[in-house]
């Protein structure tokens, strides 16, 4: 591994195995690999790929991807090392790596409600706001103030909040620029302990056996019924004799076995795709964000 910049303290390293950083555990090297603690870094990341003309993928904490066995070409810059969380009257701000759960139990410590509905969804607030994050009838975007974000260019701009900004499991920050700082507007309340006690029933709700070889949602909710029932009444969840199956707990989230290959989860979604499609005439469009080169085969 090679210094950046000293005074950034900024490390590039080279052929890092990215199942370390993705809950499912599988997928191959990244060809480079930054882990940036500030903005001045990750500005500093973007100058190195613009001069050795490498692409860019930028992971958060590693709960919402799939990486191929072949890894991925150019650089990719994880951000879940990026902590900080402020707190001014109602305004809540974070930095992209602070995980959802953390924000959370801040936003309840400062009498700070609402957020609480979103508990046990793992991940970063910046992975929450990419993909608008939703559950027990809320979504991050009903708190959502406004993002500064990085653009490829190395400049910082800000977007407020517009309803088009984002769609039903999805948004569009990500996907040309990088989340620096959120900010979310919250509700004010002193039943601070009625809150906790509503975030662990969330939490309960949304139960995940105590494994990190899991993923986020891997599908969005079609229009006829959730993704996650659309899985259960086609027959896919629980054991199927494969390293990877769909959780008889969460259906629309895969858990791996020891060995398990990213191609084997591809093939799972791919199955899963066409089983409901033909026994439910439902389209299933893919949620989890697939990184580096798949084939029809996985």
């Amino acid at each position: 591994m090679t210094p950046f910049r000293p005074e950034t303290r900024l490390v590039i390293a080279h052929d890092v195995d990215m199942s370390i950083y993705s809950s499912l555990s599988t997928g191959g090297k990244a060809e480079m690999y930054a882990e940036p603690r500030s903005i001045i870094d990750i500005q500093d990341a973007l100058e190195f790929a613009y001069r050795h003309s490498l692409p860019v993928t930028v992971i958060g904490a590693g709960t919402h991807i799939l990486v191929s066995d072949s890894g991925i070409p150019g650089l990719v810059i994880r951000t879940a090392g990026m902590k900080g969380i402020s707190i001014r009257g109602t305004l809540l701000s974070a930095a992209p790596g602070e995980s959802l759960d953390n924000i959370i139990n801040v936003a309840i410590e400062h009498n700070l409600i609402g957020l609480e509905r979103l508990a046990g969804i793992p991940g970063t607030i910046a992975g929450a706001i990419a993909v608008n994050a939703s559950a027990n009838g809320c979504s991050i975007e009903e708190y959502f103030l406004y993002a500064d974000c990085l653009q490829m260019d190395g400049r910082i701009i800000r977007h407020p909040f517009f309803h088009e900004y984002f769609q039903k499991q999805a948004s569009v920050f990500g996907e040309s620029e990088i989340i620096i700082s959120i900010a979310l507007s919250l509700t004010p309340s002193r039943a601070s302990a009625e809150a906790r006690v509503r975030k662990e029933e969330y939490v309960e709700r949304m139960f995940i056996p105590p494994c990190r070889r899991f993923s986020g949602e891997i599908f969005r909710d079609p229009q006829e019924m959730s993704a996650a029932e659309a899985i259960r009444k086609a027959g896919l969840t629980g054991p199927n004799g494969t390293r990877a199956g769909f959780s008889e707990y969460q259906c629309n989230t895969i858990f791996t076995y020891p060995g398990c290959t990213s191609a084997e989860i591809h093939a799972l979604i791919t199955r899963a795709k066409r089983e409901v499609k033909e026994k439910l005439g439902i389209e299933l469009e893919t949620s989890i964000a697939m990184l580096g080169q798949f084939t029809e085969a996985g």
